[in-house]
């Protein structure tokens, strides 16, 4: 184990497992209940994972080729800490004057209880990479784009009991416009849609519910909904 390892085990260990109890999927406890040890790896896996994303996108913007052609981001997404504090971070750069390429991941494994005993979440677990064209010049103005995106997803109890999770997969576009603020600073706004395939299990609840349904199936969906707070270099 390198010195990599053993710091974030330690972190993991000491502060981000005692504010996560529950593991982030499961099925919603249905043959009975996980042990100690798996929901430890389970959790473990899921955090490593996006903070390995999110790593990879600090360091792509740190240390990649700052040659003067090239531009680097690094932008977080204000809405998606509305959507039950979902945490999210992309890193991008410049490879021509008007296009770009980003790399971005999306991680959220809370719950909330409600007053009447139920439980609201829509926890995720989401990897894209993409591209985007800038008509005007790169990160300032109009942009269009295109993703593939990877997700793993539990939500339920918003509107009803019924729980949804699973795995997709697909291709998304994308339109928007980066506000210049500063020489550093710009704001984004934009929306997109993507559509794909998603292996999904249906429970009644969100907490020890029954299995209802299970599939395959075809989805078209709104996706990133954003308005991003960026820093350029």
């Amino acid at each position: 184990m390198n010195f990599t390892d053993l710091v974030f085990s330690f972190c993991f260990k000491h502060i981000i497992l005692p504010l996560h109890p529950k593991p982030m999927w499961g099925r919603q406890r249905v043959s009975g209940r996980l042990k100690q040890g798996r929901r430890f790896r389970m959790l473990y896996s899921d955090m490593r994972t996006f903070y390995t994303i999110a790593l990879a996108a600090v360091l792509l913007t740190m240390f990649g080729n700052t040659a003067s052609a090239q531009r680097w981001s690094i932008s977080t997404n204000m809405l998606d800490y509305a959507d039950f504090l979902t945490l999210n971070v992309e890193g991008g750069v410049s490879v021509h004057r008007h296009w770009s390429v980003s790399v971005k991941g999306r991680y959220n494994p809370f719950y909330f209880r409600t007053d009447s005993g139920g439980q609201l979440q829509n926890k995720t677990l989401t990897v894209a990479a993409g591209a985007r064209y800038w008509p005007f010049f790169v990160y300032s103005g109009f942009y269009y784009g295109t993703r593939l995106q990877w997700s793993r997803y539990n939500s339920g109890g918003i509107f009803s009991p019924v729980t949804e999770e699973g795995d997709a997969m697909g291709l998304g576009l994308m339109f928007g416009y980066s506000l210049i603020v500063t020489k550093h600073i710009n704001i984004e706004f934009g929306l997109g849609l993507w559509g794909g395939a998603a292996v999904y299990r249906k429970y009644s609840s969100p907490v020890c519910g029954k299995r209802t349904g299970s599939g395959v199936k075809a989805f078209i969906a709104p996706n990133d909904i954003h308005i991003n707070l960026m820093f350029n270099f």
